[in-house]
Parts: C-alpha cells; structure tokens; sequence
C-alpha cells in the first residue's frame, strides 16, 4: 500500500481528497488492455469496512460518477454514496462483513485514470487507452486478490455500471467468488443507453476547452461540456412519474422564469463538474457502451449464483429488459435469482429507497450466508 503520488486535480480537491483511510494499491508492472495498449502502471485506489480480515468479504463496484467511499467509516466521515444501507446494523451489517469497495480503472477519484501522469510526466488527457469492463474487473482482482489472498470468496454487489462490471468478474473469475447480485444493470447495452451516452460525449467533446481531452495544465476545463451530459443523464435516471412528484409545473422564482426542473438539472450538472472529471465520462461510458456478455462462454457462469434486480419505474435500464436479460442467463443455464425493486424514482431508485432496496440486500444476505453454512 501506498500514499498517493500525483497531483491532486480541482475535483478531487473540493472532495477533500484523498480522504482518511482512503488507501492506495500501486502495481509496477504492465498491465495489458483488451485494446492491445499497455499501462506501465496501475494505481488502485479503496477502502475497507467492518470486520477486516474475518468477516465475510462484500465487494461493492461502484456506478459510473462512483467512488470507493461508499460508506462512512467514523461519525465525523463525510456521508458515502449508500451510507444507509452499509453499516453497523444496517442491511450490509459491518458487524458481521469485511465491505471492500474501490474506485475503478480509469476512474476520477484515485485510480489510474486520464488524469494520471504518462511516462512522459504529462497527464494522460486524450491519449489514455480505451477500456473495457473487463479491463477494470481484471485491475480490481488485482486488488482484491492482495487483500484477502487465499482467505475467503467474496460476495460481489454492484447498482448499474457497477452490477456490469460484477457480471465481467464473475465471467473471469468464476469460482473465487460466492456470488453476485446487480441492481438495475444489463447484460449489455441497448441502442436507448448507448444514445444517452452519446449526447454526453458529444456535449463534452463540443465544448471550447476540450481540446482533445488534453486541457488538464491550461487551467480551463470542459466543464459546460460536461454539466451537460449529466444534465442528460439524470432525466434518463429519473422517471415521468418521479419528476411529476418532485418538480410538477412549479416555478424555482417567484418571476416564474424557470421551472423547478430547469433548476434541478442545472445544479445537477454543476454539482458533477465540482467533483468529477470529463475523459473519466468518455473512457468509462464507451466500456458501458461496448459491454456485451454475451460475447464470452456464458457457460463459464454455471456455478456462480447471479441475483438480478430490475427496478419497475427505470427508463434506462427498463424493468422488461433487465427480466427478458435474466431469462436469456437461465436459458444458458445459470442459476438466476429475479428480484423486483418496487419504486417510482427511476433508475436511481437503488440509491435513494432505502427499505425496498435494503429488504433485497438483506435476503440476499441471507440466502447466501445459509449457502455457505451448507
């Protein structure tokens, strides 16, 4: 384990970054591509929870704008991005799993991304190598097999791009792991996601201060560009019926000269360019866009149990198509779980309803803690 040897960028800096016990897996050798390029280094970064070293191992993939900081780890820690459903007590109870969760390859907040410097000492920017899912679940073995070694199979969650990446881990990785649950996450990628993600990286890389990806030590970033895609992304994470609720016609001002949702998007757009970085949103949609499973022996998925959650009020990832995903699985002869997340907020209900989604976390807890016992 390592400090963190690079420059920190403006993100990563209004985030506090690098956060306490936020830890760092440095990797000296290459590390081939799916692409054929070749990173001379890797730098992982994550964090651990709970019962390090005894409890059963969780690892948990973040989605797209993710990090490893999933989770608080004292009472003075900033808030992670599922706080309330990791914790002592809580669905994925830290008296009882050992939760590792990291930020992936190519990533914004650690990892070896296009923010980190080349052999050359400048930033990656424009020239770092596409990835694939693969890619990044190949890194995080990395990482996982240097912390827990021969100790134990871990459990693997992941919501959206991260339920995508569980699904290439397990297809590499198959009997060092117990089993896998995805929350809202496809097979592959339908032309209706791929088209969502297009408009952000065109929006990104129209905008006057791209520069081919390289802008990092001109002082100016491509930030319209990118509020832009997240302004995009976020109607597809919601859904008619959650935006009716929350928004309506109300007016932001009394002027009514902007609508609640206009306003909404915008602070929404504005809250990623603080925290997150433009070639990350490039490199890590095109993996999403190219993933495919079936383009591998979806034999090798025989013996891992594969949990799947649709969400019935998704418009990314549609409910239909995330069940018509699972029977294509058991028509290959998986062992498919299908679960239902009843709840009108859109894709992003896995972060946001907190009894429904806990309920599902815990029976899959405890389906594979009495398959274990077994």
């Amino acid at each position: 384990m390592t400090k963190y040897p690079y420059p920190i960028w403006p993100w990563q800096l209004s985030q506090g970054f690098p956060w306490p016990r936020l830890q760092f897996l440095r990797i000296s050798d290459p590390f081939r591509l799916d692409s054929g390029e070749v990173l001379p280094e890797l730098l992982i970064a994550f964090e651990e929870w709970g019962q390090i070293g005894k409890g059963t191992p969780i690892i948990i993939f973040h989605a797209l704008t993710g990090d490893s900081h999933v989770t608080r780890h004292t009472y003075q820690d900033n808030a992670g991005w599922w706080d309330n459903l990791v914790g002592f007590g809580k669905p994925i109870d830290l008296h009882q799993y050992h939760v590792i969760s990291l930020n992936v390859l190519g990533g914004a907040m650690g990892s070896t991304g296009p923010h980190s410097p080349a052999e050359d000492g400048h930033p990656y920017g424009g020239r770092f190598p596409k990835l694939s899912l693969f890619d990044m679940a190949r890194a995080a073995k990395i990482l996982i097999d240097a912390i827990l070694g021969d100790r134990d199979k871990p459990l693997v969650i992941g919501g959206s791009m991260g339920g995508m990446m569980a699904y290439a881990y397990a297809m590499l990785y198959p009997e060092t792991l117990r089993g896998i649950l995805t929350i809202g996450s496809p097979i592959w990628h339908s032309p209706w996601a791929i088209a969502f993600h297009t408009v952000g990286r065109q929006a990104i890389m129209s905008d006057p201060f791209f520069n081919d990806g390289n802008y990092y030590l001109t002082g100016a970033y491509p930030s319209q560009g990118l509020a832009l895609a997240r302004m995009a992304d976020m109607i597809s994470y919601q859904s008619p019926k959650s935006m009716d609720t929350k928004f309506g016609r109300l007016y932001q001002t009394p002027e009514r000269d902007e609508f609640q949702i206009t306003s909404y998007l915008r602070y929404q757009g504005q809250k990623l360019v603080r925290r997150f970085d433009a070639n990350t949103y490039i490199r890590i949609t095109e993996a999403m866009d190219r993933f495919d499973l079936r383009e591998g022996d979806l034999s090798k998925l025989r013996n891992v149990p594969v949990w799947m959650v649709g969400i019935t009020s998704d418009q990314l990832y549609p409910y239909d198509e995330i069940r018509q995903h699972a029977n294509i699985l058991r028509e290959a002869g998986i062992n498919v779980r299908f679960e239902t997340l009843h709840s009108p907020w859109g894709h992003d209900s896995f972060l946001v309803d907190i009894v429904p989604m806990g309920k599902i976390l815990r029976r899959f807890l405890q389906v594979m803690s009495h398959a274990m016992v077994n």
